[in-house]
This record gives C-alpha cells, sequence and structure tokens, in this order.
C-alpha cells in the first residue's frame, strides 16, 4: 500500500518523515513527571485513626495567634476568618437607597433650619407676638426691626439677637423664641424622593459609564467604590440639602463579573466569579480538565485594574501530588484561564493531521531526488 501517490519519490521521503517523527516522539516519551508520593499524615482504618486525625485537625485549626502576620486571613471579633477583599462596586450592579429621618437624642441644642417654624412671644407686649417661617435666605421678617437672620442659630441664640435688636425700641423686651415645626425640609425632601422615585422603585442600576442618578443631588461615580464609601459621599451631599436627613444603600443585586475557562477543560466558558475562588474551583466548575490537558503549565491571565497586563503559570499537577491546595492563588475578575495540550498530544495532533490530510496539505515543501528535502514554509509541527 502506498501513503503517497506514485509520481512523487515516497521511499526516501517517508523514511525522512518516520525519522523525524520518531526523533521527535522519543524525548516526549523519555519526559517523566515525579511520581513521589504526597505524605499523608493520617492514616484512618478504624476508630483510633479517626481519633488521630480530629487531634491532627484541633492542633491545625487557624486561631487569632496563627493568624496574626498572615495576609489570607483577617481577624473579625477576634476570630480568624479567610480574607476576603472588599466588593467594590461596577456597571449593572443594583442598589436601593433607604431615606430616614434622624431623631435621635443629641446632647447639642437644635439649631433652626430653612423652613422651620418658630413663635416669638412678647410677654409685656402681646401685640407684637408673632410666628414667622425660616426663608430660603436663612432669614424671618419680624414687627418694627423688619428681617433678622436666625438660620442655624440655637433657640435662645435668636431669641438673644431679637432681644438686642427690640431694646432700641422697647424697654425690657424679653422675648423667647419657640420651635412650632421642625425638620419641615427633611419631610419635603423626602416626599420630593419618592415622588421622584416612585413607590414601584425597586433599586437603581449603575449606568455602563460607572456613575448612578440620585434624587435631587444627582449623578455620582460609583465604579470601583464599597458601598460604605459612596453612601458616605451622598450622606454628604444631602447634608447640605437637610441636616437631619441620611441615607442607607443596600446593595440589591451584583453583576456577576466573569473569568473566562478555556482549552483542555470538558466546559470551557465564561463563569461568575461568585462560584470561581482559585484554579482548583476553576477547573471542578467546567467539568475537570480532559486526559490531553497540560497541568504543569496551565496560564492565567490578568488586565484589570493593572498598568499592563499579567501572565503567569501555575503548575496544578505537582500540587495535587504535594497536596497542596492553591488556596493563595485566588482568581479575580477579568482573568482568563488556559489550560493547554500535553506537548504529546500537541504532536498527536500533528501526526493525525498529516495522515489523514496528506502532508503536502500539512507541510509544502520540494523534495529533491535524493533522501535531501527542504522546509520552504515553517517548522514541521504547526
Amino acid at each position: 500500500m502506498r501513503l503517497f501517490p506514485p509520481t512523487r519519490p515516497a521511499k526516501p521521503f517517508c523514511c525522512g518523515i518516520a525519522l523525524m517523527i520518531t526523533a521527535l516522539m522519543i524525548p516526549l516519551s523519555c519526559a517523566h513527571y515525579s511520581d513521589s508520593s504526597p505524605g499523608f499524615e493520617a492514616r484512618i482504618t478504624d476508630v483510633s485513626g479517626a481519633d488521630r486525625f480530629q487531634k491532627l485537625e484541633t492542633e491545625l485549626t487557624m486561631t487569632a495567634e496563627k493568624a496574626a502576620g498572615r495576609p489570607d486571613y483577617q481577624l473579625v471579633e477576634n476570630i480568624a476568618v479567610p480574607y476576603m477583599p472588599t466588593y467594590r462596586m461596577g456597571p449593572g450592579d443594583v442598589l436601593e437607597i433607604v431615606y430616614h429621618s434622624k431623631y435621635e437624642v443629641s446632647a447639642e441644642d437644635y439649631r433652626l433650619e430653612i423652613q422651620d417654624r418658630i413663635s416669638i412671644h412678647f410677654p409685656f407686649q402681646p401685640q407684637f407676638s408673632t410666628s414667622a417661617v425660616i426663608r430660603p435666605d436663612g432669614k424671618i421678617t419680624v414687627p418694627i426691626i423688619g428681617d433678622v437672620s436666625v438660620e442655624s442659630k440655637t433657640p435662645a441664640e435668636a431669641a438673644a439677637i431679637l432681644n438686642r435688636e427690640y431694646k432700641k425700641y422697647i424697654t425690657e423686651p424679653s422675648i423667647t423664641v419657640a420651635i412650632e415645626a421642625f425638620s419641615v425640609r427633611t419631610e419635603e425632601l423626602k416626599k420630593a424622593i419618592t415622588a421622584t422615585r416612585g413607590q414601584g422603585s425597586k433599586g437603581t442600576p449603575i449606568s455602563p459609564d460607572g456613575r448612578i442618578a440620585f434624587p435631587l443631588i444627582g449623578g455620582m461615580p460609583a465604579q470601583g467604590l464599597t458601598v460604605a464609601q459612596l453612601e458616605k459621599m451622598i450622606n454628604e451631599r444631602y447634608a447640605k440639602q437637610a441636616r437631619n436627613l441620611s441615607a442607607t444603600l443596600i446593595l440589591q443585586e451584583i453583576r456577576h463579573p466573569k473569568v473566562y475557562i478555556l482549552g483542555e477543560v470538558e466546559k470551557p466558558g465564561a463563569y461568575d466569579i461568585g462560584s470561581v475562588t482559585n484554579v482548583l474551583h476553576a477547573l471542578a466548575l467546567s467539568g475537570g480538565f480532559k486526559k490531553s490537558a497540560g497541568l504543569e503549565e496551565i496560564a492565567i491571565f490578568r488586565n484589570e485594574g493593572l498598568e499592563r497586563p499579567l501572565a503567569f503559570k501555575v503548575d496544578v499537577r505537582r500540587a495535587l501530588k504535594a497536596g497542596v491546595a492553591l488556596t493563595n492563588i485566588r482568581l479575580k475578575p477579568g482573568d482568563i484561564l488556559y489550560v493547554p495540550k500535553t506537548r504529546l498530544d500537541e504532536v498527536t495532533d500533528a501526526i493525525e493531521k498529516i495522515f489523514t490530510k496528506g502532508i503536502y496539505a500539512v507541510l509544502p515543501f520540494t523534495v529533491s531526488l535524493g533522501t535531501t528535502y527542504y522546509i520552504e514554509k515553517g517548522p514541521l509541527i504547526p
């Protein structure tokens, strides 16, 4: 049986190709990985073995003392817990904002705000007694003396100002100031917010440009911030509108950033980062690796948040043999994990192409009458 057309010098050529393939496969067949078994610290065959294992597990339990100085652990209420980076928001996340008035007891005296209503009482000249609403310019209008600025003053301070001014016209006026309605602006602001958002509102998403719009204070940057950071910023903005108004942010929906698992795995594709924490989790979530997977050189490509792309390799085969869980190598949003083929499988694929498509379809070349040949277009193995 002839492998090539009879018009070509098949025999010398076949000998050359066979020698080349053999030369390529010999070093690969000689290559081997360390088959040293991991040193297991416990072997459970009976009750005493189980007891030894539990004792060993107790000795290895992470404590607050052990966690001190470990970057992969943090102390929360003096309890050692694995370190998880603070979540930072991004486009697609949905936030709900809850507004409420602060009515807690305060040691400080109440200071008058715009739209508060106060009563001004003249005990000896009741004909001058009146009530007034603090205008947007912070002033009130009273008989005889006209406009007086009282915004941000306590009732006692406002009374002192009025007594000083009325003494120019009345002997010992003895004016007192009382609050009839307070935090009016806060309540009206809350009504305006409710009307703007609507009763059926279920939250506001962060737009693709990383910003989110809030009633009355407008758009604010949110991408890359934590919920606490954004909450502080909006409360500072709303404090300029009303002192007693505060807001709480609730992260309703997370955009679920992706990691991408490609190559020699059963189910390559994009996966939510919330389901993938490290390299082994990624391999398990993608259905496991194929027999053709080169576990010694799994590549990870990272670019998000870096000034230039970063690429590194992980030897999962050695880690599995050594019993290392690779928990310190955590995947981040946007990471690409690529599982390559083994060198042997790459050669096998090349051989399959040669003998199914024909050597001429894979490698254009020129053959002389002897056994010498010349490569015209690249290496033998594509």
